[in-house]
């Protein structure tokens, strides 16, 4: 099992998902300086992730971010960090705070797209199964 360093960023995702899987190949060739670990929630045991105040429910709910300090930050909350550290996507995420309409579309289509990607898995990536 893996542990959670403080002074390390981390993505965790779900293993056990192929949609998941591929949108963090993206979020890992996006990764400018590649200081992200990406991993799989269920590489770590729960008692690791409760050290930064997570669970496997919260962490099967939605990708889950863990800065250097050790807080976490979920979903579109989690994506916006990873952009911020981005120089190329920081526009993306000043956008959400210019007009918050943009922001709470973009917290929607996540929670959509949380909710159903095991169905996107098996249509978009039936071999990954």
């Amino acid at each position: 099992m893996n542990e959670i360093e403080i002074g390390r960023e981390y993505i965790l995702w779900d293993g056990d998902c192929g949609f998941c899987r591929r949108s963090v190949e993206v979020l890992a060739r996006m990764d400018e300086q590649s200081t992200f670990i990406v991993a799989p929630y269920q590489s770590f045991a729960e008692s690791e992730l409760r050290k930064v105040g997570l669970s496997f429910r919260k962490c099967a709910r939605e990708v889950q971010i863990v800065s250097r300090s050790g807080r976490t930050f979920g979903g579109a909350f989690g994506i916006n960090y990873f952009l911020w550290q981005q120089s190329r996507w920081k526009f993306a995420v000043i956008s959400g705070f210019l007009f918050p309409l943009l922001f709470l579309i973009e917290v929607v289509i996540y929670k959509i797209v949380a909710s159903n990607r095991m169905l996107f898995s098996q249509i978009l990536f039936p071999k990954d199964r």
